[in-house]
């Protein structure tokens, strides 16, 4: 796909103007703490509040939806010459809220500093994902500057709870801002590579029962933890032969069941066998191993457990189901990024894969609309102390997506 460069030059004209204005509100929104934190208070409010006040500013009229109180999402829209609803319409989707910095006498900057260094600006968020919304926001509004002519619609998603349980991309699904949608783009750090699928995920609470007793006495009660290990090693099992049955994903790699939480019994009461102990999985899967499978195999696994283990019980239930997703390589966003990627870089970008999830796999599985993640910042360095991203990557980013948005909406 060639540049129809009448368009797109003034639009990449623009954004060369308002590089600087790019790094400056992008530090901002970086200094502006955005950990969802109920113990503290701290919402993605604040840095909420600077996508909004900018785009105000710009003209947009955009949307201040509260998921919950102090949790908002911003919603604003960009029609095109033609934008009624049999021509594409475009999301492009980022998030406000970041994790936890950890203990900042472990960073070398602040972590809500935005310090740059050596091209590099770090802080927590600076990659995940506050660079990829700063260029989104920023090629838009060039787009919008230049006047650069476009059929259909360009809608812009800075939603919040990523991290958690992406309420923010389901209220913007329920509110009905997705209907219609052709196409969205995910503006996750992903190195220079165009991602066309996304690892699954089932978040499951499993939980083991059995009977109180002294623990001087176990044969008087039935304890859970017992039956709860046995099932916890025949899910180590069941990862190993679900690895060697779909192989690796070509993309994705491997599939995994990690257990990450268990919970039994209590240390001030060491003599007790308590009746209920729980575990959570964080089930992690391709598209070669479809969710209703390995959920019949770990129930039958909870009933095997239940067999060895009498008057002892394994209940599973499903927390979060998040299908994996695989967008087409002939969908036209595709196309569309690969072309724009090939034009800022000289070089064709290799296809990849999220290892985890992202809002867009709610797009996905609500609406079925196809997904292409791409963003500015190394793939591994989100969640990491003295998290970065290199200043040249976000302005590189903001360039494809100019000539990523426009290509697809001609």
């Amino acid at each position: 796909m060639s540049d129809p460069l009448a368009r797109i030059a003034p639009a990449l004209a623009a954004l060369r103007a308002d590089e600087a204005a790019l790094e400056a509100f992008l530090r901002d929104f970086v200094r502006a703490p955005s950990v969802y934190d109920p113990d503290v208070g701290t919402t993605e409010e604040p840095a909420a509040r600077l996508v909004h006040d900018l785009l105000t500013a710009w003209d947009w009229s955009p949307r201040w939806e509260e998921i919950a109180p102090g949790r908002p999402n911003v919603v604003a829209t960009l029609r095109g010459a033609r934008p009624d609803d049999r021509r594409r319409r475009l999301i492009v989707e980022g998030h406000t809220d970041v994790v936890t910095p950890g203990d900042p006498a472990r960073w070398t900057h602040p972590p809500f500093g935005a310090t740059a260094v050596d091209g590099k600006l770090y802080g927590r968020g600076t990659a995940d994902m506050k660079g990829g919304v700063a260029a989104a926001l920023f090629a838009a509004r060039a787009i919008q500057r230049s006047g650069a002519e476009f059929a259909g619609t360009l809608i812009l998603a800075i939603v919040a709870d990523e991290e958690g349980l992406m309420l923010g991309i389901k209220e913007f699904v329920a509110r009905g801002h997705a209907d219609g949608a052709t196409a969205a783009l995910v503006c996750e750090p992903e190195g220079g590579r165009v991602c066309i699928a996304q690892k699954g995920a089932l978040r499951l609470r499993v939980v083991a029962g059995g009977r109180m007793a002294h623990g001087a006495m176990p044969e008087s009660g039935a304890n859970p933890l017992a039956a709860l290990a046995a099932f916890l090693v025949g899910c180590a099992a069941l990862e190993r032969a679900l690895q060697a049955e779909c192989g690796e994903h070509p993309y994705l790699g491997k599939p995994y069941l990690t257990p990450t939480v268990l919970d039994a019994g209590s240390p001030a009461q060491m003599n007790v066998i308590p009746d209920m102990a729980v575990a959570h999985l964080d089930v992690r899967t391709t598209p070669d191993t479809p969710h209703p499978m390995i959920l019949d195999r770990l129930r039958a696994l909870a009933r095997a457990v239940e067999r060895d283990h009498p008057e002892r019980t394994i209940t599973i239930k499903v927390i979060e189901d998040r299908p994996p997703t695989a967008t087409d390589p002939a969908e036209p966003l595709v196309a569309a990024t690969v072309a724009a990627h090939e034009a800022e870089w000289g070089a064709t970008p290799p296809f990849g894969g999220v290892p985890g999830a992202t809002d867009g796999t709610i797009l996905w599985r609500e609406r079925g609309i196809p997904i292409v993640t791409y963003g500015p910042g190394d793939t591994t360095i989100p969640h990491q102390v003295n998290e970065f991203v290199r200043l040249a990557e976000v302005h590189a980013a903001a360039r494809v997506y100019v000539r990523a948005i426009l290509g697809y909406l001609e």
